[in-house]
């Protein structure tokens, strides 16, 4: 296709048999390299392979249309060099009926073709949002009222605890908020049952992280000694330590200030006292000693010596940094060790009926809430999931294997591509291993994605899935193997180089689970002309800047938006752009410019009115949900009045 491929880049596209986990930086040409290989494997020499023999999942919708439309596209420039190949001719008619689509659309399709296997009613249809959430608030109330009934000992202690007192509010925020979470795991009733089962006196375990599968061990008293701690107490000490190691990032950076010619060395021995006692802190291997040690930290005073030759900024600096050490160790004193650990381990242990009561409402919500839906012939997009799952898997001995109907798409799938792999979820994960042959002892499964791109864990993706084997896959020739596409091939080397200068000091294995490091930097792919004026900056808001005496200063989205506009104005007085076509230098333009918004309320229409202020021609899109609309909002209200 006249493309220079990148060694890195002929791999993902050549190598079969095996599961590949191709870690894609941004603008690495991973959907192009995508395509290729798809190509590839349709047209192998060999062992041409029909499009409908590829599981081709995308994030969107937007993303699998796409990605069906390129292929298509592909697949009819390859006949125009070989129109009499009747290969071809077959997979440009497959291509319509191809599985390039995404979880849920796949997971209804298995559905509608095995809809007899889970008892339910082929005519089934995609209930909306408003009317979820309507049924949703309809169901919890009866369960509620259902439970006030009963009044059982362990529900009042469960309202008593957890309820706000005024209403039932927050009993059913809670509820619906655990519901939606397990329903991102395979079995969501057996991994509910074994949280609260964490809680029961000397309970060690945990639910397993990739499922939910394994029960906790609950030992005999006897043994009870000498078990190890229970698993909330190596959690939070886990993040106990997490949190250490930012106090210790920060005893460094103030040791490495005194060391400076005008810093303040006579700080420095105290200093070293302090990272010698947080080694000791950091050593502790138990929660009780962690507590022990945390309780008796001894910071000693700062030397009160004086010398001219020390820069003052330096000195405050450096009281600073030890201020906001001591500061967050006193807070995780405060927030993990206000009791004994003893102590702490009865008052989790006394929660045990609670927890019981809790997710077994949980439970009882999901059953009555199935039962309504079933009633009205309407699923949702977790019960795609669900019932796909109950599809394609049986339990045997604890554990989910591939069913019969599995086991014919196995047959039936030569390779399963999965993109945007970083915000796949467990249930999802279940689905897309059942109908590979991994479990035959035949990898098959393409995974590609970046980790540093997954911005969805509110919506339950689990990047963990992708570091687990970004950690364990091999980056040589291997039957599990990982590539990384480093280059980009979107942006200037500049912005490559800012984007890397600030993940380099921010980015750790504690926080974004990656080091950014030589393997995770982005490097430049493409050549641009030569240009001035093309570094990135970073503007900070200055309220004493000149430019701005005119704005209203007081609202600082109003001064961003001041700035941004500045800038735009700046740019338009002889900034030039490579343009995207030719690759030739010319005056920017208007629509060359984008702004990113962290959040799209409150910041709008301050950045549009002084935009258009500024004579800077601007457009925004809303998205605002249905129930926000002022006429929905409306009737919503006078229905609240009528309903009492």
């Amino acid at each position: 296709m006249g493309v220079q491929w990148t060694g890195e880049q002929k791999k993902v596209i050549e190598l079969r048999n095996r599961n590949i986990l191709v870690s894609a930086a941004a603008g690495s040409g991973k959907t192009a390299v995508l395509v290729e290989r798809i190509i590839r494997i349709l047209t192998d020499a060999d062992h041409p392979v029909d499009v409908d023999r590829l599981l081709i999942v995308t994030f969107t919708e937007a993303a699998a249309a796409e990605m069906k439309e390129r292929i298509r596209g592909a697949i009819e420039k390859e006949l125009e060099n070989r129109p009499e190949d009747v290969h071809l001719q077959r997979q440009a008619t497959l291509i319509h009926s191809a599985q390039i689509t995404t979880i849920h659309s796949f997971c209804l399709s298995v559905i509608r073709e095995h809809f007899h296997v889970i008892d339910i009613d082929p005519g089934f249809r995609i209930a909306e949002e408003g009317e979820l959430k309507l049924l949703k608030q309809d169901v919890l109330e009866d369960l509620l009222e259902e439970c006030y009934e009963e009044r059982t000992e362990g529900f009042l202690e469960f309202v008593e605890k957890l309820g706000s007192g005024r209403n039932d509010r927050k009993l059913e925020e809670l509820i619906l908020q655990l519901y939606e979470y397990s329903r991102s795991y395979p079995q969501p009733e057996k991994w509910l049952r074994q949280c609260a089962q964490m809680y029961a006196p000397c309970a060690q375990g945990q639910p397993e992280g990739a499922g939910g599968q394994n029960l906790p061990n609950t030992p005999d008293a006897a043994d009870a000694q000498d078990a190890p701690e229970p698993v909330y107490f190596r959690k939070a000490m886990a993040q106990v330590k997490q949190y250490l190691a930012d106090v210790r990032e920060l005893l460094t950076q103030g040791i490495r200030i005194c060391e400076e010619p005008d810093g303040p060395y006579m700080y420095g021995d105290m200093l070293e006292s302090d990272r010698e006692m947080l080694e000791g802190i950091l050593a502790a291997d138990t929660f009780a000693g962690l507590y022990e040690r945390i309780l008796s930290a001894n910071w000693k005073r700062l030397s009160a010596k004086k010398d001219e030759s020390v820069s003052p900024e330096k000195r405050d600096q450096v009281k600073a940094l030890r201020d906001q050490m001591k500061k967050l160790v006193k807070d995780l004193a405060a927030t993990y060790f206000y009791e004994r650990p003893e102590e702490l381990l009865e008052d989790m242990e006394s929660s045990y009926g609670v927890m019981k009561v809790f997710t077994e409402l949980v439970i009882r919500f999901g059953e009555a809430f199935a039962e309504q839906k079933q009633r009205k012939n309407m699923i949702d997009f977790s019960d795609m999931e669900q019932f796909a799952l109950r599809i394609l898997t049986e339990e045997q001995e604890g554990e989910l294997i591939p069913s019969l109907a599995a086991r014919e798409y196995q047959e039936q799938f030569a390779e399963v591509m999965i993109d945007e792999y970083q915000d796949s979820n467990l249930i999802q994960e279940a689905i897309l291993t059942s109908v590979s042959t991994v479990g035959r002892g035949k990898n098959n499964i393409f995974m590609v994605g970046d980790v540093k791109q997954s911005i969805y864990r509110f919506r339950l993706s689990r990047p963990e899935l992708f570091m687990e084997k970004y950690d364990t896959y091999d980056t040589g020739d291997s039957d599990r193997q990982r590539i990384d596409l480093h280059r980009n091939f979107r942006s200037r080397a500049e912005v490559l180089d800012s984007v890397n200068d600030v993940f380099r000091r921010i980015m750790r294995k504690e926080l974004g689970g990656l080091v950014y490091d030589d393997q995770a930097a982005l490097y430049p792919g493409a050549l641009y002309p030569e240009c001035s004026g093309m570094q990135a900056e970073f503007i900070l808001a200055d309220p004493a800047d000149e430019m701005l005496l005119e704005a209203e200063l007081s609202d600082p989205i109003r001064l961003e938006a001041e700035l941004v506009a500045a800038r735009i104005r700046k740019m338009m007085r002889g900034q030039k752009v490579a343009d995207g076509a030719s690759g030739t230098l010319r005056p920017v333009r208007y629509a060359d410019i984008v702004i990113l918004l962290r959040s799209f309320t409150g910041y709008v229409e301050p950045f549009l009115e002084v935009l258009e202020q500024k004579g800077i021609p601007a457009h925004a899109t809303s998205k605002t949900g249905y129930f926000k609309a002022q006429e929905v909002a409306t009737v919503l209200s006078v229905l609240r009045v009528l309903d009492n």
